[in-house]
């Protein structure tokens, strides 16, 4: 299977990590999602386990469908035999995987459901206790994966994840500055 995304050099070492747990703060425009859901689809197609389970989580359902949903169906559109479920937001692949989006901003529909990888996209945007009473308890029995990917908006819950993970060797951090990484024009930068 070739699935057509080609990642953008700092996210070739995303793709090759060991870590368990990530932190990816970048600039708006990176292309942080699209390498998230990607990753996401590479975990329901190679993870050996019976019927693995991952999600993209958005702050909210209709921003998780708004700007994750065309995506995970271009990417997943090359797999013989996916099945795309419109109204629930889930794609059910040929070896049982299947991949679901949900929105912290009803977190408890996520409770009892296990999860192998995740990817909490803007989670400073989430209620606080999302992530420790549903969340990270769903990676729990399985060992899941997180990844957390988000654009700085001064000291709040994703900058304490990000200094936490940054000395932790069970985390994998990136920080992509736009003045730096030349995505944006140096004259669109404010």
């Amino acid at each position: 299977i070739t699935i057509p995304y080609k990642p953008r050099g700092p996210m070739k070492d995303y793709h090759r990590r060991s870590e368990r747990f990530t932190c990816i703060v970048a600039h708006r425009r990176f292309g942080k999602t699209v390498a998230a859901i990607n990753d996401l689809i590479r975990t329901a197609l190679t993870l050996d386990r019976q019927n693995v389970r991952v999600a993209y989580i958005a702050p909210y359902y209709r921003q998780a469908k708004a700007i994750v949903w065309d995506y995970a169906k271009y990417y997943t559109s090359v797999i013989a035999g996916v099945v795309i479920n419109e109204s629930e937001l889930r794609i059910d692949f040929p070896n049982g995987a299947r991949l679901r989006l949900f929105g912290a901003d009803n977190y408890d529909a996520m409770r009892g459901l296990y999860f192998d990888d995740v990817v909490l996209d803007e989670p400073a945007d989430f209620p606080v206790s999302a992530w420790p009473t549903v969340i990270r308890p769903a990676l729990a029995d399985r060992k899941g994966r997180a990844t957390f990917i988000g654009t700085p908006k001064g000291k709040n819950e994703f900058w304490e994840v990000y200094n936490r993970a940054k000395g932790d060797p069970d985390w994998f951090t990136l920080m992509l500055k736009a003045s730096e990484t030349g995505i944006i024009d140096d004259d669109e930068l404010m």
